[in-house]
């Protein structure tokens, strides 16, 4: 087993040792995400990463010796802060590839489908403005799609896991093998999106609203 697999395993222990008081916590968070993921997903991914760290590295403590110029209660604050800030620049990072990514298969299947009618859209000038344009847009339109996506994705199966927790299910059901109960997360993401949306539009809306003028009684 890798050494990541072993830390995802000693998180998932870590949830289901807590019991209900974990569980209730992990739904909370959950829910925020499949709500208002797009805007908190980079303060729920630290948060949780605070936690997981605090309660996993107390026994790196000893491994390192006596001689740390520290506490053990301090050691694990400073580890767990540390972890906190490297969890949200790598989920950053991760959608912003992610979005990059999606750009290119976007476009090499747009250049592949293009030469299929002999058009060619790398070498014509016009049409190769047409398509940086395009990149342009989409990669601006995927960098605020897929926080959206991710976080009603994992806020979903956040919240399936905390229910299973609560209710004494096996929780590997979620793994996508042994079960497809994983496969669900995919509606909720999709009705987290719709939320989202809808979430976004209401704030549009009073922002374009008219400020009422305050009427003055001499």
């Amino acid at each position: 087993m890798t050494d990541a697999a072993e830390v995802g395993s000693d998180a998932m222990n870590t949830l289901v040792q807590g019991g209900p008081m974990y569980a209730i916590a992990l739904f909370g968070l959950s829910l925020l995400l499949v709500v208002e993921g797009r805007k908190r997903i980079p303060m729920t991914v630290g948060l949780v990463g605070f936690l997981l760290a605090y309660s996993m590295v107390g026994p790196l403590y000893d491994w390192l010796g006596a001689d740390l110029p520290m506490t053990q209660s301090m050691f694990q604050l400073i580890a767990a802060v540390a972890v906190a800030v490297i969890s949200v620049s790598v989920a950053e990072m991760a959608m912003r590839f992610l979005a990059a990514g999606l750009v290119y298969v976007v476009i090499t299947n747009l250049i592949a489908s293009g030469r299929q009618f002999d058009i060619d859209l790398e070498g014509d000038a016009f049409l190769s403005g047409v398509l940086t344009l395009l990149a342009f847009f989409l990669s601006f339109g995927f960098r605020r799609l897929i926080p959206a996506l991710m976080a009603g994705l994992v806020g979903t199966l956040g919240m399936m896991l905390s229910v299973y927790v609560v209710l004494g299910w096996p929780v590997s059901r979620l793994n996508g093998v042994d079960a497809p109960d994983a496969y669900l997360a995919f509606v909720g993401m999709l009705a987290s999106a719709y939320l989202q949306w809808k979430h976004i539009k209401s704030e549009r809306e009073k922002e374009m609203e008219p400020e009422v003028e305050k009427e003055y009684i001499f």
